[in-house]
């Protein structure tokens, strides 16, 4: 219970236990709620108001035009595209021989598989024999993944397209992949080149360019989509809300609201 009553301003007793104001009869839980329902109402929609501008370009970075859906779709398509084998590997073991497709599933099965292990190969890159090569598959791993880690990143940015700094991103990450992807197909064929040397017989490989290419082309894709987005400019098409930055009874519509709701009462007064 308050203190005084809100419309008489009366001072309540410890006896005055009624939710009515015992000097004017007003019920103290009730009184102003319409005005404080409205005043929570303009606060929730000037919030709203503040808000849908972001909304708008958030929306428009993603579905807002064609060329926005373009480029939705290319910014996986490069994960996508390691899927295709770069190439195989055979190698000879004491029970067989060993072949396997070199690409995205089999760096998966690689790095949860048991044949990872890393305390050996730290070893091993100190050797003449195999160290130079082993240290190329390594540069080739870890920048296939760093390429997968930038694409994923860039493709979650593309929400941010609209921002100030939302062109040289959207360029940045498809130029950093493609320097990664370079680095991990260069690195696999000098692995591949040094090992078949070193070890004739027990290792060879074979190298399949067109997969880097497919890759590279879809960097390029994502690169060129988004300079010509660029070049038409396209603007943003954003909801008109500046109604909402208005107090209640200063918006248009609702003035245009009471006014025919007075005439029609006069019309039929």
């Amino acid at each position: 219970m308050a203190e005084y009553c809100p419309k008489c301003n009366y001072k309540f007793k410890p006896t005055d236990w009624r939710p009515e104001c015992p000097q004017c009869g007003v019920n103290v839980l009730y009184f102003g709620i319409e005005d404080r329902l409205r005043a929570e109402a303009d606060k929730a929609e000037l919030e709203h108001a503040h808000m849908q501008p972001r909304f708008d370009r958030l929306k428009f970075s993603l579905i807002g035009h064609p060329l926005s859906i373009v480029r939705l779709v290319l910014g996986l398509l490069p994960i996508a595209a390691t899927l295709i084998p770069s190439g195989k590997i055979s190698y000879v073991l004491p029970f067989g021989t060993q072949t396997k497709e070199v690409g995205l599933i089999g760096v998966i099965n690689f790095l949860t598989g048991a044949d990872l292990d890393t305390g050996l190969l730290t070893k091993l890159w100190g050797s003449q024999i195999v160290g130079k090569g082993l240290v190329c598959f390594t540069v080739a791993l870890l920048s296939l993944l760093l390429m997968l880690v930038v694409t994923l990143v860039g493709f979650f940015l593309l929400t941010l397209s609209c921002s100030p700094r939302g062109f040289r991103r959207n360029i940045a990450f498809p130029v950093t992949g493609m320097v990664l992807a370079t680095a991990s197909f260069v690195s696999y064929a000098m692995m591949v080149k040094t090992l078949t040397a070193e070890l004739p017989g027990i290792f060879s490989g074979t190298v399949a360019p067109w997969a880097y290419l497919v890759v590279m082309l879809l960097f390029a894709a994502m690169i060129a989509v988004n300079v010509i987005y660029k070049k038409k400019n396209i603007p943003v098409k954003y909801k008109d809300v500046s109604e909402l930055l208005l107090p209640y009874h200063e918006r248009p519509s609702v003035i245009a609201k009471e006014k025919e709701k007075q005439e029609k009462a006069e019309a039929t007064a």
